[in-house]
């Protein structure tokens, strides 16, 4: 597969097989290396649906942005006959998969502390105003026992007894009429963070789109400061994005509603997948039980530490 690889995107002659790369868990991910560099292979676990498409293209418009405007992030790479931008479909007997194709950076995920970068890197990201708007609301609470009532088993019982959770989080999850709407990479975590020779490289941008700029920079505080255990890396990454121009949010738990729908959109997801909603293979559908309890779990969390994080913003 790794010819056929090379082949679309013109990356020259294989030299050895392709490496997989641990870490991510949406998307598998190997290291190549070719008569014309080393690369960073991913294969998207998309949807064939119409709305994966709208979506990718907004993610692919922000990072060819980003990169132009000189971000530190790894160079994109072009098929030579797109399906989409950067994106090429290729077929191997009745499956075809979509890969995209970056430059290969030597180094190692983010364990130093990075927060102040972050937070300037942030603050210039989000001068690029958002074309879109941010996703809508998340599902109400009627909803998810709906899916619930289709299946009652061991799972579903585990995931109802989180709804008071997704009730508290979606009665704050709103954005007040003053944030700010940005097109950004909206995926800022300490995973996503690679540490180079060069300095910090930021990846992964396939998600990329629109997001309220205080969203963003209340979950990267949050992410980057360990769930808000270390105080003074919470503190730098809010006072590095002031430093660098960006606005501070206010502090309100409406602040940090965008961890909340990361976690209430991510789990409703997960459950879709888990009871057979989504084209997934019978291990993408196991796997869906794990993750969809795992990201209620992390809400349920961030609930108690809400009125916590709040206070740091003050």
């Amino acid at each position: 597969m790794e010819r056929q690889v090379a082949a679309a995107f013109g990356l020259g002659d294989v030299l050895e097989p392709w490496v997989p790369v641990a870490g991510g868990r949406s998307h598998l991910v190997w290291r190549l290396r070719t008569s014309r560099g080393t690369w960073a292979v991913k294969r998207l676990n998309r949807s064939r649906e119409d709305w994966w498409m709208r979506d990718y293209l907004v993610a692919a418009e922000v990072q060819l942005d980003a990169y132009a405007r000189g971000f530190p992030m790894p160079r994109p790479v072009h098929p030579l006959e797109p399906a989409a931008p950067l994106l090429a479909d290729i077929r191997v007997g009745d499956e075809v998969s979509s890969y995209l194709v970056h430059e290969w950076h030597d180094g190692r995920p983010s364990t130093s502390d990075v927060s102040a970068w972050v937070g300037a890197t942030l603050a210039s990201l989000h001068r690029r105003a958002a074309d879109g708007t941010p996703d809508g609301a998340p599902h109400p609470v009627e909803e998810w026992r709906e899916w619930l009532d289709e299946a009652p088993n061991d799972f579903t019982a585990a995931v109802r007894a989180y709804l008071p959770d997704v009730a508290e989080a979606r009665a704050i999850a709103t954005a007040p009429d003053d944030f700010t709407p940005v097109d950004t990479h909206r995926d800022v975590k300490p995973d996503n963070v690679l540490e180079t020779a060069a300095g910090p490289l930021l990846l992964d941008w396939d998600g990329a789109g629109p997001e309220h700029a205080e969203w963003e920079l209340t979950r990267v505080a949050v992410y980057f400061s360990r769930l808000g255990e270390d105080r003074a890396a919470f503190d730098r990454v809010i006072e590095s994005y002031e430093g660098a121009g960006g606005r501070r949010p206010p502090a309100s738990p409406t602040s940090f509603a965008g961890l909340l729908r990361v976690y209430l959109g991510g789990a409703a997801w997960m459950v879709w997948r888990a009871l057979g909603h989504r084209p997934v293979t019978p291990a993408e559908r196991a796997a869906a039980h794990t993750h969809a309890l795992e990201l209620l779990a992390d809400l349920r969390t961030s609930l108690t530490r809400l009125d916590e994080w709040t206070t740091r913003l003050r």
